[in-house]
């Protein structure tokens, strides 16, 4: 995975995941989609990272976005101020 890839787990029953997806869109943010609920490698994936909560966005190799924090993301996508 590059530095710049976004790649979104979510699960297709979490209302946050399809905001959050619906957001990245709205952003004009490129993004894979992974479905924890039907993917088992995607599944496996967002365990290693923390397995905690979906939506989880993971932008290359170091950033990671918990939940829909939809100020966090316009912050990391350089939308709104600090």
């Amino acid at each position: 995975m590059g530095d710049g890839e976004a790649i979104l787990y979510g699960s297709d029953d979490s209302a946050e995941s399809n905001a959050m997806a619906e957001l990245l869109r709205e952003l004009g943010i490129q993004f894979r989609y992974r479905e924890v609920n039907r993917d088992s490698a995607a599944m496996r994936e967002w365990e290693q990272l923390d397995g905690e909560r979906v939506p989880m966005l993971r932008m290359g190799n170091h950033t990671i976005v918990r939940g829909l924090d939809r100020i966090k993301v316009q912050q990391l996508f350089g939308w709104v101020g600090c």
